[in-house]
């Protein structure tokens, strides 16, 4: 079974994790990222991988929004608090891997997945991505990201992130390249209110 992306202790509460997200500016980073690099329009079909318990939900126009994500609570969360706005799923990439809801999808979302995952697990999460767009659709995400001459701190608490396979542009690039011909990549050095660095993907199909 693919260990896709969860987040460990206290953190599985959906809660907790929701306040620690606003603390950093995590929340703030996902509404920009909606705006700038999702860009959804009412009636697409998204996919959202890892979804958690969905709070980018309220950031997006009325779409046929579809979540998936291997924390039940975070399921449980979402259905609660967003019902009748789409549909959620319990399962990984894996596991859904034939689901034939998972298809035809104008943007697929990845919010912080693939550095909790090793290589096999994360050309895996990519190849679902590209499978459940459409011809022109988008797969867009965001990972942590190391850079050359970064700095200590930063180095530091990146390194305590419950996700241990934090890769380099080059690698991410290579990565998601594999699998996408039209790949654009961005790297921003301040994306959040703690020394932080990120990587934002945008990949067509």
């Amino acid at each position: 079974m693919q260990r896709n992306f969860a987040p460990q202790g206290w953190l599985k509460v959906p809660r907790f994790y929701n306040l620690l997200q606003d603390a950093i500016g995590g929340n703030a980073l996902r509404q920009r990222f909606i705006r700038d690099h999702v860009q959804a329009k009412a009636g697409d079909k998204v996919v959202d991988i890892g979804c958690g318990p969905a709070q980018i939900l309220p950031w997006l126009p009325e779409v046929d929004y579809l979540g998936l994500d291997i924390n039940p609570a975070c399921i449980a969360s979402a259905k609660r608090m967003h019902p009748g706005r789409g549909t959620f799923v319990v399962g990984d990439t894996e596991s859904l891997w034939d689901d034939s809801r998972f298809r035809d999808a104008d943007v697929v979302i990845g919010l912080g997945i693939l550095h909790h995952l090793g290589d096999k697990e994360a050309e895996h999460c990519v190849r679902f991505a590209h499978r459940a767009l459409k011809q022109g659709g988008r797969f867009v995400c965001f990972e942590a990201c190391w850079v050359p001459n970064q700095g200590f701190l930063s180095r530091y608490i990146m390194s305590k992130d419950p996700g241990q396979n934090i890769r380099t542009e080059q690698m991410y690039r290579q990565l998601v390249g594999d699998v996408f011909k039209n790949v654009n990549a961005w790297v921003d050095t301040k994306p959040l209110r703690i020394p932080y660095v990120m990587i934002f993907l945008e990949c067509q199909k």
